[in-house]
């Protein structure tokens, strides 16, 4: 009974160890350089992250299985939308193939730009560990916000992260 007991303490403060240092490796990012990568979108265009400097980008992983993702992509919709001029908006598909993209694309009635992470490269670069994964990359090109999940409110958050992110780039210029 005690050997349990002392088990059971020790597995706890190396859970919470390893959780305290995961996100403190999580919330490190921000500030940092984002990982450049250079991806085909799903309409057969090239996109370099470290070209679309000077406007913010909201980078969204998602993939279509994804139950939480597709409540996001709406939202996604509408900033690609609304934040046309002002910033990036890349919803970046997560190892699927092009077609079944391309079909829930259609028929949700998407227009936002779709990088294609075929292998998972770039969501590994960013530290993708559920998806969907978030993350508002400033105009110099730094990672200024991220977010991982999808619940109520966190479309506001969103938005209010990424105003931030181009009124910082607007003050700049």
């Amino acid at each position: 009974m005690k050997k349990q007991r002392l088990t059971i303490v020790a597995l706890s403060v190396v859970l919470a160890v390893g959780a305290y240092a995961f996100l403190q490796q999580q919330a490190s990012r921000v500030g940092s350089p984002a990982p450049n990568f250079e991806l085909t979108t799903l309409d057969g265009k090239t996109i370099k992250l470290s070209e679309l400097r000077g406007k913010p980008i909201l980078l969204d992983f998602w993939a279509t299985w994804c139950g939480p993702c597709r409540r996001a992509l709406p939202h996604t919709q509408e900033l690609a939308q609304k934040y046309a001029k002002e910033a990036h908006i890349l919803a970046v598909n997560l190892r699927e193939d092009a077609e079944t993209v391309r079909d829930f694309m259609q028929k949700g009635n998407y227009s936002f730009t779709v990088p294609m992470d075929t292998d998972g490269s770039v969501a590994r670069a960013f530290g993708v560990r559920g998806i969907p994964h978030f993350v508002v990359v400033d105009a110099r090109g730094r990672i200024a916000f991220e977010q991982v999940g999808y619940g109520p409110g966190v479309e506001k958050t969103l938005e209010r992260e990424l105003k931030k992110a181009i009124e910082s780039a607007s003050s700049a210029r």
